[in-house]
């Protein structure tokens, strides 16, 4: 299998995470999260509304420079920018690494606000579909419509990527996934 880039994206609860580490695990790949990036800049004491602005640098500076030692990698964070898409395949044709991408989709909001109340957050991360991180304040009533708007938000290639359904067993998806990483 030739050297790779993955992006995966997704919602906060779609799974992108558990993929990602999964997808690492088993091509050995380093999987680079936004979210361990964002919540040590907030442990620095960088203010919440500055974390990301400093973390995505950080997070395509460790990127280019695992891939230039080899690794492969798989960048862990939500696509809702075009920038990101375009550092992400920039950086793969630069190195001359296979360019891949794989969105965690799902927009069944009772399975993603189950999926982050159940898990340990980091600082960055938001605790419910109603629940900002930490950091951000308390409840906000609007969630569910905050989390359908980054649904329609979410930036993807033009071809060539892969939309795996997140509410699918994840050996099922890992199947997929690995399919398309042979390709």
């Amino acid at each position: 299998m030739k050297q790779f880039l993955l992006q995966m994206s997704g919602i906060p609860g779609s799974g992108k995470s558990t993929i990602a580490r999964q997808v690492g695990t088993r091509y050995g790949a380093v999987v680079v999260d936004l979210d361990v990036i964002r919540s040590a800049a907030l442990d620095g004491g960088v203010p919440v509304e500055e974390s990301g602005p400093v973390a995505y640098p950080v997070m395509f500076a460790l990127a280019r420079n695992l891939l230039d030692q080899g690794f492969n990698v798989v960048i862990d964070s939500p696509c809702g920018y075009d920038e990101i898409l375009v550092t992400g395949r920039a950086m793969a044709d630069e190195r001359g690494v296979a360019y891949k991408y794989v969105e965690a989709d799902t927009d069944d909001l009772t399975l993603i606000d189950e999926r982050l109340t159940s898990r340990a957050p980091l600082r960055s991360q938001r605790r419910g579909i109603n629940l900002h991180a930490v950091d951000a304040g308390g409840a906000d009533a609007d969630g569910e419509q905050l989390f359908q708007a980054w649904l329609l938000r979410t930036k993807r290639p033009p071809d060539g990527y892969l939309r795996v359904d997140a509410t699918k067993p994840i050996d099922v998806i890992l199947a997929e996934v690995g399919t398309y990483l042979e390709l």
